[in-house]
């Protein structure tokens, strides 16, 4: 439950879009009818009721039930920021009718209007975020393609990688197995850039935090690769398995400003319990 105080006397309603300022007045209302909205304990319903100064308004949580296979972090009228597990699709592969993240929050919500914006491989977990409107996929698609979006990953390795922190650059390129590889030539693949540091070292694996200025499929796990410090788990790309019989990448965190109002928008998503098998690791946005 979040309580907030009144400045000055107002209706409920314009109290209501003061603490909200970027919710829908749809929203709002929404508010009111499912009866979460109480002034010093007392429940409000009414839209136009007079509300005086020095009054506490409180909105009480409702219980949501999240759609099976995912969890939803924040939702408005423009985007969507979910959790998605291991082991689920971001998008349908193909025209296959394999379990997806897409088709979950489409089926739930009963609606087409959630969109792509991005993607994240089907053995990574975390943070990731749909539109629910052409102007958002239009503004957040510019974002991504500027580079404007601030994007933390989790990543456990094999070894001991020398370097404190750095940045790997290549160019990637897919083959006809849907394997990406790197390439000398800039003309044959499309420019990678990760950047990385350590977070902890342990005997036999290194903790990696990973920052992302592009978004090439599978840049992680090749970069990875690629510095002799394959990602655990990563069956594609390493022979070696992993100790918690997954692969060792999450996404961490995501920021970025809305779509609509231009605020700084921050979420992110737990360190998954599996990890920390691994060892206790202490992680920073910074």
């Amino acid at each position: 439950m979040k309580n907030y105080k009144t400045s000055e006397e107002s209706t409920i309603f314009e109290a209501l879009k003061k603490i909200f300022p970027d919710s829908s007045n749809t929203i709002i209302r929404n508010l009111l009818k499912k009866r979460r909205v109480y002034v010093d304990n007392a429940l409000i319903v009414k839209a136009k009721e007079i509300i005086e100064k020095d009054k506490t308004i409180s909105i009480h949580e409702i219980i949501k039930k999240s759609p099976s296979g995912v969890k939803i972090i924040f939702e408005d009228d423009d985007i969507l920021v979910i959790n998605k597990p291991e082991g689920l699709l971001s998008v349908p592969l193909d025209e296959k009718k394999t379990e997806n993240a897409l088709s979950i929050l489409r089926n739930y919500y009963s609606t087409k209007n959630i969109f792509v914006v991005h993607r994240i491989d089907k053995k990574t977990s975390g943070v990731m975020m749909f539109a629910k409107n052409q102007r958002a996929i239009d503004k957040l698609n510019l974002m991504f393609k500027n580079h404007e979006l601030k994007r933390a990953y989790l990543a456990i390795v094999e070894g001991n990688l020398k370097e404190g922190e750095g940045a790997w650059k290549s160019y990637l390129r897919e083959n006809k197995e849907y394997n990406v590889h790197s390439v000398e030539n800039e003309e044959d693949g499309k420019i990678a850039i990760t950047h990385f540091s350590v977070i902890r070292r342990s005997k036999n694996f290194t903790y990696l935090k990973l920052n992302l200025e592009t978004g090439r499929k599978h840049q992680i796990r090749v970069h990875c690769k690629d510095a002799g410090h394959p990602i655990l788990g990563d069956k594609r790309y390493s022979p070696t398995s992993s100790p918690i019989s997954r692969m060792c990448l999450h996404s961490y965190f995501l920021e970025f400003l809305h779509p609509k109002t231009g605020r700084k928008m921050s979420f992110s998503a737990p360190i998954p319990q599996s990890f920390k098998k691994l060892g206790v690791i202490k992680f920073s946005n910074d």
